[in-house]
């Protein structure tokens, strides 16, 4: 989507989503995740966050989490004046495309993740949530929001709700997590990564031999 000089963002006008740096030991209670609740639904209601619902995945469903399945429909009204600078381009016969992208900051938000020095002085990220990178190839990633997905992200949202500590010297198992954990809990069915390849193959060449003269409709401009 073309976006006009006079429609643009200044690159002074920063967003920053964070739920924080922390020295250990850390250990977020359940008050913890009310709060991310809360900011997450205030950033969700930001323009800039239909791209969450663009993603996909895991990003997608913690999206609908927060906005509920009526606001759906708001992913395709367009683009946000956050597009430009901070979107994503694309440049077709000298023209340049905006959309709606992510920052890597506002993925780990919307994750709820938290940044823990560790004692070597590196930063760990807890998550409530998987993000993209534990979720990709992992055994409920198959390509659409199955059944299944739903049955553990319920599953996740009770144990968050029931178990986890009201106070930070008790010790639960339901706390955020960092990304080895996360790939190691949701391994699942094993054959699931390898029919995720081969219908992604699939879909790939269906796009390119059978559908390619039919998207030109997908390419338009937007003034703001």
């Amino acid at each position: 989507m073309a976006v006009s000089p006079e429609a643009r963002r200044p690159l002074s006008k920063l967003r920053t989503f964070s739920l924080g740096y922390f020295r250990p030991p850390f250990k977020a209670v359940y008050a913890d995740y009310i709060t991310y609740e809360q900011y997450h639904h205030e950033f969700m209601n930001e323009d800039c966050a239909r791209a969450a619902l663009l993603h996909g995945g895991i990003l997608w469903r913690l999206a609908l989490h927060s906005l509920g399945f009526d606001n759906l429909p708001s992913a395709l009204t367009g683009i946000s004046r956050d597009a430009v600078p901070f979107g994503q381009s694309l440049t077709i016969n000298g023209e340049t495309h905006f959309d709606d992208e992510l920052l890597e900051e506002e993925v780990d938000f919307i994750c709820g993740t938290y940044y823990v020095y560790t004692n070597n002085g590196c930063i760990e990220k807890l998550s409530w949530w998987p993000r993209p990178q534990a979720w990709a190839g992992s055994g409920l990633d198959v390509g659409f929001w199955s059944a299944r997905c739903e049955s553990w992200f319920q599953t996740r949202l009770e144990n968050i709700r029931q178990g986890v500590s009201r106070r930070r010297n008790s010790s639960d198992n339901n706390g955020p997590v960092n990304n080895t954990h996360w790939k190691h809990g949701l391994k699942f069915n094993g054959a699931t990564k390898k029919f995720k390849k081969n219908l992604d193959a699939a879909c790939s060449d269906f796009l390119t031999t059978k559908a390619s003269g039919k998207l030109s409709f997908l390419s338009f401009n937007v003034r703001l």
